[in-house]
């Protein structure tokens, strides 16, 4: 397999260049640092492309004769529409590994486009959205009319420098739900339930998440509400934010917060990956009030971003995806993650309907 890696040397992107080659794969390392891709390519004995995406002309002319690409340089909200534009052009499939709303929403207006022209865009394919959307596109299949999705994860564990400056960028904004088929704003920390993701009762917070946008495609229920675990002074933290909001978007902050996150560590090391641990629950009602609730439990958060990009790159290349925009699941059916190395699922039994 042989595609188009962009933004290889940034963590998720170079932790997939390496697990790319360890596969037996070729990709083309590409992005706009000249140096840096140049020394990771020397590195690993590939192939290098440098280009900016400020141009999408400039940037269909770096990808004549590439099948796919796969993009790993954010933030997405950013960067994302260029090289869809760059790829519709070319013919080129694309994939990314974002988890911006923004972006899901603003890629699946591009579906006739893409459709058109014979180009799958398939964006998060990392841990946002692979387990949660295959896990409620799965339970789905449970239920009558799916109307209600409500998606929880736990265990992301530290971040990565670019993820941080993502988070930063997206403080202020308050929380998203979906409700009738609208993405509808709400305060941060808007509500909280109790899951269990296996290992007894946790409250976990409303925040946003891909599936609320994913979700929605791949299950057609209208409701969507995403969650994760925090501990009680980090969620009490989250709801309170409601109340400066417009003191974290402030620009002069933001700058400020971008300073911080560019002194922080690349991300988590190699021993916090290797004992790191991801977990995911979910429930799909049906119309009639039918219900079916499951859990998905798998490897560190950046260890599932490497393996399922490069899964779902694999079988891009092959064919085995449709054109148009896509979620994981919708591309490739709600067991694609259980197809990642360490990946477990389990859905309780459906209650009979009386």
């Amino acid at each position: 397999m042989s595609f188009l890696l962009y933004g290889a040397y940034g963590y998720t992107g170079k932790l997939i260049a390496e697990r790319a080659v360890e596969q037996g794969h070729r990709p083309i390392l590409a992005g706009r640092n000249g140096g840096k891709v140049a020394t990771l390519a020397d590195r690993l004995g590939l192939q290098k492309r440098v280009f900016t995406l400020d141009d999408p002309t400039t940037a269909a002319r770096a990808l004549r004769g590439v099948d796919t690409v796969l993009h790993c340089a954010g933030p997405f909200v950013d960067t994302a529409e260029p090289m869809v534009e760059a790829c519709l052009d070319t013919g080129t499939h694309y994939l990314d590994i974002t988890g911006e709303i923004e972006v899901f929403e603003a890629l699946a207006d591009r579906d006739a486009a893409a459709t058109e022209a014979g180009v799958t865009v398939l964006p998060g394919v990392g841990f946002d959205v692979v387990p949660t959307d295959c896990l409620a596109a799965h339970l789905a299949t449970h239920v009558s009319d799916p109307v209600e999705v409500e998606v929880a994860f736990m265990g992301l564990g530290q971040i990565s420098r670019g993820t941080l400056k993502t988070v930063i960028r997206q403080m202020g904004g308050g929380g998203i739900v979906r409700r009738e088929g609208r993405i509808v704003q709400v305060p941060p920390g808007w509500t909280t339930r109790t899951v269990d993701f296996g290992d007894g009762d946790r409250t976990v917070v409303s925040v946003p998440w891909g599936d609320i946008s994913t979700a929605y495609r791949s299950t057609g229920a209208a409701n969507v509400t995403t969650y994760t675990y925090l501990p009680d002074p980090a969620r009490t933290l989250l709801q309170l934010s409601r109340y400066v909001s417009w003191l974290l978007s402030w620009e002069p902050l933001q700058k400020l917060l971008l300073a911080f996150a560019e002194r922080q560590p690349a991300g988590p090391t190699a021993e916090e990956r290797r004992g790191g641990e991801t977990f995911v629950w979910a429930s799909v009602r049906g119309a009639d009030g039918s219900q079916a609730t499951g859990r998905l439990h798998g490897p560190e958060g950046y260890t599932f971003t490497a393996d399922a990009a490069l899964a779902a790159a694999e079988r891009v290349e092959a064919g085995e995806a449709p054109a148009g925009y896509q979620t994981p699941a919708t591309a490739f059916g709600p067991d694609f993650a259980l197809q990642i190395d360490g990946v477990e699922r389990r859905t309780d039994p459906v209650p009979a309907r009386p």
